[in-house]
């Protein structure tokens, strides 16, 4: 008899299903398909199957980028920040930070740094071993790059450029793994050849070269 009521047990444990999972509270988001910032006149024709963080609900902060994640994010977490290129989430996800800023140089705790009269000397300031690169482009040219190793078995891997007749600079962080490094730097590749300078007031400023841009806005 209790043999019995224990295979009963069993199989009435069986037939339950598991108490589903709790759904991230605050979920990443399809990148839309276009990001452009009037205010550094740039933009990105996003690939597809990218993900990204949504700014808090009327976040104020400095706009200087955003970040594409290459495989999405268990969960974004829902905490302003001063700078827009600061998405935080749960865990690790790869992902490559979209980052801008103007060529106005910086100070640090020992010395002024100027601004960087072309893109190898802005990659001198940000790694040791700069390289231009024969995979990555940007507007155009060869981008130079820098990897460096990080705890944890990840790989940091950045693409940097100066644009705007030197005004401004652009640089690509993708943050990965060893093992996905090969083809993530195939996406990051895609990112790279998707940048372009833009004008975002064209009939106001007739000898700017770069076209128009396009309807969009940064996120």
């Amino acid at each position: 008899m209790k043999t019995a009521l224990l295979l009963l047990a069993v199989v009435a444990a069986a037939g339950q299903s598991a108490p589903p999972s709790n759904p991230p509270s605050n979920p990443p988001k399809p990148a839309p398909a276009v990001y452009v910032s009037t205010q550094f006149g740039l933009a990105v024709q996003v690939p597809k199957g990218l993900s990204y963080c949504p700014l808090p609900k009327n976040w104020t902060g400095i706009e200087d980028g955003t970040v594409l994640f290459i495989t999405a994010p268990a969960d974004c977490i829902d905490k302003p920040a001063s700078f827009s290129s600061t998405r935080l989430i749960s865990g690790f996800a790869p992902s490559i930070a979209v980052r801008y800023r103007k060529n106005a140089g910086r100070a640090d705790n020992f010395d002024d740094i100027p601004p960087a009269e072309s893109s190898l000397q802005l990659a001198s300031q940000v790694c040791a071993k700069p390289e231009v690169s024969s995979q990555f482009k940007l507007f155009g040219q060869p981008a130079v790059s820098c990897r460096s190793e990080l705890s944890g078995g990840q790989v940091r891997l950045v693409l940097l450029s100066l644009y705007a007749s030197g005004r401004h600079l652009l640089l690509l962080d993708l943050r990965t793994t060893k093992e996905r490094l090969a083809a993530d730097s195939k996406v990051l590749e895609s990112v790279a050849e998707a940048v372009a300078v833009c004008n975002a007031a064209p009939k106001n400023n007739a000898s700017e070269k770069a076209a128009a841009c396009p309807n969009g806005k940064a996120w």
